[in-house]
């Protein structure tokens, strides 16, 4: 179905310009309509708005969080940070070659790709994923702050950024309540190991996304994995 002139204008001005980006939009006044099309694209068109006013106050967020924590140097791991490195990329590199990807990286133009991470995973994130345009790499605390302090989600329609990240939980206590109940009852450790929790999710809607839940056991030396035990969907 041919899309009107004023309808192809506004789509390019989102980034929608490839004859592959258009066939969606066709497709979409064909199935759904033209009152649904321009009340969905209208949504796209917020999106970007709140994007072009608060991705300057989201980079400068993250600078200022690396000057006060800087990226840190794999080469001066210890042990056990080593280990959660090579975890944490190891999941890091997973993720870059999965179809959840392309829910980060590319949805839309204007989405910018928000990760979070520890502070060990920083290193590895700036390395497979630092090259890229727009994304935004914070320490998972620094996320809250960002979410907490600064940026209020609450009420929006369709979301300027999404999404991913991969964590190391060394404290069960840091856990959910009936996380930390179902590993202790479920998965007892022997003597001289303690428990790890890996966690990779990624979410880029209220209702979109998924986070899955590993347990690793480390003895000092070297961390192996045990199962995942927790697979959720959004």
């Amino acid at each position: 179905m041919r899309l009107t002139d004023k309808a192809i204008a506004r789509l390019a001005t989102l980034g929608y310009r490839t004859d592959a980006d258009l066939a969606h939009w066709r497709e979409l006044w064909k199935r759904e309509g033209e009152s649904f099309f321009w009340g969905f694209l209208r949504r796209h068109e917020d999106a970007a708005k709140e994007r072009e006013l608060w991705f300057p106050r989201l980079q400068r967020f993250a600078g200022d969080c690396r000057q006060a924590v800087p990226i840190p140097d794999p080469a001066a791991f210890s042990t056990v940070e080593r280990a959660q490195y090579d975890i944490l990329h190891s999941k890091m590199q997973e993720f870059a070659a999965s179809d959840d990807r392309n829910c980060i990286f590319g949805r839309t133009s204007y989405l910018v790709p928000i990760l979070s991470t520890t502070r060990v995973g920083l290193a590895a994130a700036q390395s497979l994923f630092g090259d890229r345009d727009s994304v935004v790499i914070l320490c998972e605390e620094e996320k809250q702050r960002w979410f907490s302090e600064i940026y209020d989600p609450r009420g929006e329609g369709f979301w300027w950024y999404a999404i991913a990240w991969w964590l190391v939980h060394e404290e069960l206590d840091s856990l959910r309540e009936h996380d930390r109940e179902h590993i202790l009852s479920q998965y007892p450790l022997p003597d001289g190991f303690a428990p790890w929790v890996v966690v990779s999710g990624v979410i880029w809607g209220s209702l979109a996304g998924g986070a899955g839940y590993e347990l690793w056991r480390w003895d000092g030396a070297r961390a192996e994995f045990v199962e995942t035990y927790c697979c959720e969907s959004y």
